[in-house]
């Protein structure tokens, strides 16, 4: 029963996502601008070397998917696109625009014990609380993230700062690929997990 409030809940933020998407997301602060749309940032940082060089999972094909396809193809991102699938939000965040992804890489996951995040996402509301952390309202690219602070899906709020060209959010995780960009969404791929209250 909870995990359907959850999930419930969350479908209908992602809904009131795509009916507000029609035009520039109200205001700079929410969304990238017209000219930013028209010629997007190109992704950067130590991470993306790491990202196949042409097809599945590669940069220029995630540019055209919608970013639950883009997350499953990425063999970088298998952890997250299973939290995705379990989480029953994948369709939601397909046709949703305006969002940002803080996306943990396999490697994240890694860092913490397999009990305590096995405990998290077997809990029947866990794969959506978990994912719904790492989901921003508004597309926000990395000029946006220093000292940026971001409404998550869950309703809670994320943190961003920048130091010498490095970013970090909640004070922890490093951003090791930033400007990801999918049909519908800013990709941020983090190296440790955001993990929820």
């Amino acid at each position: 029963m909870h995990r359907t409030t959850l999930t419930a809940g969350c479908a209908v933020l992602l809904l009131s996502l795509a009916a507000c998407s029609g035009g520039n997301g109200g205001s700079e602060e929410h969304g990238r601008s017209a000219e930013a749309d028209t010629e997007p940032v190109r992704a950067f940082g130590p991470g993306c070397a790491d990202f196949p060089d042409t097809g599945p999972g590669s940069l220029s094909t995630m540019a055209g998917q919608p970013l639950g396809d883009a997350i499953a193809d990425n063999p970088l991102l298998g952890r997250l696109a299973d939290v995705l699938e379990r989480s029953g939000l994948g369709s939601d965040l397909d046709t949703a625009d305006d969002m940002t992804l803080f996306a943990p890489t396999d490697d994240a996951f890694d860092m913490y014990p397999t009990a305590e995040i096995q405990g998290l996402l077997d809990s029947p509301d866990g794969p959506a609380h978990l994912l719904g952390h790492h989901v921003v309202l508004g597309e926000f690219g990395s000029a946006d993230l220093d000292g940026g602070s971001f409404d998550t899906l869950n309703g809670d709020r994320l943190g961003a700062t920048e130091d010498e060209g490095e970013y970090t959010v909640d004070g922890y995780a490093p951003v090791v690929c930033a400007d990801v960009h999918t049909a519908n969404a800013t990709v941020h791929v983090v190296g440790m997990l955001l993990i929820p209250s």
